[in-house]
């Protein structure tokens, strides 16, 4: 491991993570590095880097450079800003958001939806921004979702979305999916008009971890726990959302969510497909077990009706049987080999009704 205490004082006081501040300790002291080296100097995983750098760049204090050869080939080599004029740009950065951060820790005590609004309608113009409207409001969600590589938290209290809204959320909700972004979605009970449940089963096949709860406080969706936007008005999203990108802010809006997803539940499926399947294969016998056709099914997940055929011949393959109902008989008596044991502990004993264990994510 290298020795990096030297080369500047330690920026975690100000909030940086502690592998972000000791790759910059690194790029101060050795100058451009690649993610490679930084890796392997390090002893640190290559992920855990691209982190850190993308945590320092949007701080401004590192900046990817050209590509250098690196005996296997191509690679971008990132370099630091100087410490004095990191940690000037940090305290400035502090002193903006004490306020509002007071504020806002306020307003969310109370847990009240007004009352963080009007919180959030007082703090000073840096890292809280409104987007006017529905239209500039889905633009930048659309942005914030292609950029997204981490986290994805959404808070949502309406108890249905019709299938316009569902389908317009879908293709960027896919590419969440795809990139391997964990997704936790914190909702109510759906009611009899809800055209969501088809796509959330989807992304719960993709690993989406969703909980629900009779109604939560705010319309809420933090990307990478650097921005969040929370609805301006709660009975008009025509009105559109704040956007805040101050740290303290994001950050007692994380807490918020994390608040209210310890005390949810995960309100089960009717039906778990067994883990073996791909995240295709299992969004496809769910929703034929929830009564779709091939023809509602390939509409919904934008692919063709010869795709489930061949998915679903593929299977039958591996389970060695001819038809359907049989293929349906099989992984069912898979699933529930699978699924753990009924707890006989009560409440108190159950690890969701402990308040102060941390939860995943």
């Amino acid at each position: 491991m290298l020795d990096t205490q030297a080369a500047v004082p330690s920026l975690m006081r100000w909030g940086v993570s502690p592998h972000a501040d000791l790759v910059y300790r690194t790029l101060i002291t050795f100058g451009p590095w690649s993610v490679d080296r930084i890796s392997r100097s390090l002893e640190m995983k290559s992920r855990q880097v691209r982190r850190a750098l993308d945590e320092l760049n949007a701080l401004g204090a590192a900046t990817p450079g050209r590509d250098v050869a690196d005996g296997s080939g191509e690679e971008r080599v990132w370099s630091s800003r100087g410490p004095s004029h990191v940690l000037s740009a940090l305290r400035d950065r502090h002193h903006r958001n004490a306020l509002a951060h007071h504020r806002l820790h306020q307003s969310l005590s109370r847990m009240a939806y007004p009352n963080i609004v009007a919180g959030l309608a007082r703090m000073p113009a840096n890292g809280v921004r409104a987007l006017d409207g529905l239209r500039k409001t889905m633009e930048r969600m659309t942005e914030l979702a292609a950029a997204e590589r981490h986290e994805h938290l959404a808070m949502n209290p309406e108890p249905a979305f019709d299938s316009a809204a569902v389908r317009a959320a879908a293709p960027f909700n896919r590419k969440l999916a795809a990139r391997g972004v964990a997704i936790l979605s914190l909702g109510v009970p759906a009611s009899s008009d809800d055209e969501s449940d088809w796509h959330d089963e989807e992304l719960r096949c993709h690993g989406m971890q969703y909980r629900e709860l009779p109604e939560v406080p705010a319309k809420l969706i933090i990307f990478d726990r650097t921005t969040a936007l929370v609805r301006q008005d709660a009975a008009d999203r025509e009105r559109g959302m704040w956007e805040i990108t101050a740290p303290e802010l994001v950050a007692e809006l994380a807490n918020l969510f994390r608040q209210q997803w310890d005390l949810a539940k995960d309100p089960g499926r009717d039906w778990t497909p067994p883990m073996n399947l791909t995240p295709r294969e299992s969004t496809i016998v769910v929703l034929l077990a929830k009564g779709y056709t091939d023809a509602a099914i390939a509409a919904k997940l934008d692919i063709s009706v010869r795709t489930i055929a061949y998915t679903l011949s593929a299977l039958m393959d591996r389970y060695d049987v001819t038809n359907r109902f049989q293929l349906g008989l099989r992984l069912g008596a898979e699933a529930a080999r699978q699924a753990p044991p009924a707890a006989d502990a009560g409440p108190e004993d159950d690890p969701e009704h402990r308040p102060e264990q941390e939860k995943n994510g």
